[in-house]
């Protein structure tokens, strides 16, 4: 039993190990593993019983094996300028973490390209040349962000200087062998599944008992994974658990965090500011446009003197485990000994249908707020509207406050809780021109 006295720190540490899942000694910061390896036992008990999550331990990591109910395109792997990685980046760093783990204790980053490079050449529909500056930029993407993570240290040399020129530019990294095994540790394997879905958890319950721990667990995992649960994506069995005071109650005393509940849904919200990968509302000019783009957005879809906008479903689960087994490479499947069949979320209804806006309306609108609010803009922003527009659009398809479909956007319920914010614009104090300043 945790005292009172000490439940901040113990909630801090349930916070820290559930928003970064792997914890060295230098990330997400010097002081996550201490505090985590002080808790060790009580986090294990907990994380596991509450969320089926088994946390591991090691001389310089920790690492929390978490259990996937279902695909999730809101928490991409990130660069360090903070852009998504796309697909020949997580390609580059599957092969990456497949050549660290034949290396030894130290490797220069030429070495490591060249066998990234051969593996890659093997691999239909993917290439890797040295030659190419695109290949070399994604190539350091993915060792810089092992770097981050402590899995490599930088002992000597300059990756971006071997990227801009690998002639000139060389690098020589420490590997942190520990660290490697941690960041990758598959539940399957990969070679025995026929699709992405494979990879998601399924129902092991025997008796009434085991399947209510089971749906208490997804209930809990969902509420500390999702941005937002909207019942009417979750299965009636999960719903009700999440309606139901116990479950939720358990996630808040973990957490140090509170629920907030609407009729369509329940959502953790983050008033600690140490929990969530993305802060709502931020600051800056994309937080700042997303929150302009909310209120423009909810009087469109509430306006009584305006066309009634299309509904369509958004699309489940199923259109994002097309896209991601559209690069399978299906020739390296053992199909013999493959599971039988790709798993979904049991019995997950259909959603309900929401607004659309169409690109063409939300153009337009943008090009009202930059009119409107542009000087309070960054620079670079100001000059590009549409992608403004796009970064704006993105931060809200993670946030669950739309889905981003083929013409436009649909609108989530999320939206309504933000949409009476006001917006204070400051003026900047104009520049003097030549006929302000005093001459002689």
């Amino acid at each position: 039993m945790i005292s009172q006295f000490e439940l901040a720190s113990y909630q801090r540490a349930v916070r820290t190990l559930l928003s970064s899942p792997l914890i060295t000694e230098t990330y997400p910061d010097v002081h996550a593993l201490p505090l985590v390896r002080r808790w060790a036992d009580e986090l294990r008990n907990d994380l596991v019983a509450s969320f089926g999550y088994r946390m591991e331990l090691s001389a310089t990591s920790a690492r929390l094996i978490r259990v996937i109910d279902r695909l999730d395109a809101t928490q991409p792997a990130r660069t360090a300028s903070d852009r998504p990685f796309d697909r020949r980046r997580y390609a580059y760093l599957a092969l990456t973490l497949a050549a660290l783990g034949r290396g030894g204790n130290q490797l220069s980053l030429s070495e490591l390209a060249d066998s990234v490079a051969a593996d890659a050449g093997r691999i239909d529909g993917l290439s890797f040349s040295t030659e190419k500056a695109a290949d070399r930029s994604a190539f350091v993407d993915a060792v810089a962000w092992l770097e981050v993570r402590g899995a490599l240290t930088l002992a000597d040399g300059s990756a971006r200087r071997w990227a801009d020129d690998p002639d000139a530019g060389e690098a020589l990294y420490d590997i942190d062998r520990d660290i490697v095994h941690a960041v990758y540790r598959p539940t399957r394997v990969l070679q025995h599944l026929p699709g992405v879905t494979s990879l998601l958890t399924t129902s092991t319950a025997d008796s009434r008992d085991t399947r209510r721990r089971e749906i208490g667990q997804r209930a809990r995992r969902a509420l500390i994974e999702r941005p937002v649960v909207y019942f009417a994506e979750v299965d009636e069995d999960v719903a009700n658990v999440l309606r139901n005071g116990n479950a939720v109650a358990d996630v808040e005393r973990l957490t140090g965090l509170a629920v907030e509940r609407r009729a369509e849904g329940i959502a953790l919200i983050d008033t600690s500011g140490s929990f969530s990968d993305r802060r709502f509302p931020g600051s800056g000019t994309v937080a700042q446009t997303a929150l302009l783009l909310i209120g423009e957005i909810a009087d469109r879809v509430d306006s009584p003197d305006s066309p009634p906008l299309a509904e369509l479903v958004p699309p489940d689960e199923r259109h994002l485990a097309g896209e991601v087994d559209a690069g399978l490479p299906a020739a390296g499947v053992f199909h013999e000994l493959a599971d039988a069949e790709d798993r979904a979320e049991a019995g997950a209804p259909d959603p309900p249908a929401c607004p659309l806006l169409e690109n063409g309306w939300l153009a337009a609108t943008m090009s009202g707020l930059v009119d409107r609010y542009g000087s309070t803009f960054a620079a670079q922003w100001r000059a590009d509207p549409g992608r403004l527009l796009d970064a704006a659009l993105g931060l809200l398809a993670e946030m669950r406050m739309v889905v981003r479909v083929e013409g436009g956007v649909l609108a989530l319920p999320l939206l309504a809780r933000y949409r009476n914010v006001v917006v204070q614009v400051r003026k900047r104090k104009a520049e003097p021109t030549l006929f302000d300043l005093d001459l002689p």
